[in-house]
């Protein structure tokens, strides 16, 4: 009976020794609850580290350039240093800076004061603030899209004047609106800190008749000029206004582009001729991938040119003894100075059912300013 006893408890014994599949089912469960939590604890301690790496780059970027600032005479460099790390993207004027970086799909930024803050970098208030950098950041503008026209400010002479930009099919940053720098009651002194000049310059006060000058004149306001829209037609300058002084001695025929100009500073006239700024960014918008500069001036090419196309051109026409073609066509200076006689200068035309990106004509005469990035 006590062997009968003893292998009937052994076999109960035995029988209980294995896990049910419900005890396996919950092992299974528990271990899987405390993985997740290790892994989730790994991650947030990981992407804390390279969170608190990021921002330790920032700083150290935003201290380095402000001692760049101290030595290198009050102005931030304007294109990305070396000590600015590769995982770091920048940009930056004289008086201020930006450098930003991404992780964990956050972004962070430093900026001159020295504080790191989460988000994109603030976009630029003045002309003088705008840069290439910011410019790669910014969005093509094809014309539907508001969104991606920047509206910034330009204090010289004392005056606010604001304007419109936008990068273009060229990838370039334009004024959307012609420059309308100028003052009826006082001349404009123009400096490299604030104006695209060699040296400080004096815009003449504008001019209220016809001198047919080789020298500086500024003409202004438009007749017909309302201030928005297609009739905004900001100020005319002869070319020797426009290029700041530049003479038939300085640039003759043949000479190329002049160097500077009465832009903010930071921004130049467009070049012409066929491969200048005007000619390729014809072709860019009627074909984007194009690789040279067109003069085309069919149907496809002058719509972008017009009040409501990409470009927003005003026909603000031009003035010699009087104003004249306000409402007709429009005509912007180049920096690019005629090939073959020194009286002359390339400009582009534009009218409703034509654009002529590379055209001569005479440099005493007024017509628009539109500036681009550098």
């Amino acid at each position: 009976m006590k062997g009968v006893y003893r292998d009937t408890e052994w076999s109960k014994h035995k029988k209980r020794r294995g896990f049910t599949i419900i005890e396996l089912l919950i092992v299974v469960v528990v271990i899987a609850i405390l993985a997740a939590i290790t892994v989730v604890s790994y991650n947030g301690i990981t992407g804390q580290a390279k969170e608190a790496a990021l921002k330790s780059d920032l700083r150290n970027a935003a201290t380095q350039l402000n001692a760049h600032r101290i030595s290198d005479g009050g102005d931030f460099p304007s294109i990305k240093p070396g000590y600015v790390g590769d995982n770091l993207n920048y940009f930056g004027s004289a008086q201020n800076f930006c450098v930003f970086g991404e992780v964990n799909n956050r972004t962070f930024y430093a900026d001159e004061d020295g504080n790191i803050r989460e988000g994109v970098c603030p976009p630029p208030v003045t002309m003088q603030a705008m840069t290439p950098g910011y410019c790669v950041l910014m969005p093509v503008y094809t014309g539907s899209n508001p969104e991606a026209v920047l509206s910034l400010t330009d204090n010289r002479g004392g005056t606010v004047r604001n304007y419109e930009v936008a990068k273009l099919a060229d990838n370039k940053c334009w004024m959307l609106t012609n420059l309308k720098l100028g003052s009826t009651s006082s001349t404009i002194p123009l400096t490299p800190a604030d104006s695209s000049v060699a040296s400080n310059f004096t815009l003449p006060q504008l001019s209220t008749s016809w001198t047919g000058a080789v020298t500086p004149v500024a003409w202004g306001p438009v007749t017909g000029d309302t201030g928005v829209g297609a009739t905004n037609y900001g100020y005319l300058y002869n070319w020797s206004a426009a290029t700041s002084g530049a003479s038939e001695a300085d640039m003759p025929a043949g000479s190329g582009n002049a160097p500077y100009s009465i832009c903010p500073f930071g921004w130049r006239l467009p070049t012409s001729g066929n491969g200048g700024d005007f000619s390729v960014l014809n072709a860019k918008m009627n074909n984007p991938s194009a690789t040279t500069g067109s003069s085309g001036s069919g149907p496809g090419f002058f719509e972008n040119w017009q009040s409501d196309g990409r470009f927003k051109g005003t026909f603000s026409g031009s003035r010699t003894t009087t104003f004249s073609g306000q409402g007709s066509w429009g005509r912007i200076w180049s920096s690019t100075a005629s090939t073959t006689d020194a009286r002359y200068a390339y400009y582009a035309s534009i009218a409703a059912d034509n654009i002529s990106p590379a055209v001569t004509i005479y440099r005493v005469q007024g017509h628009a300013v539109r500036c681009v990035l550098n």
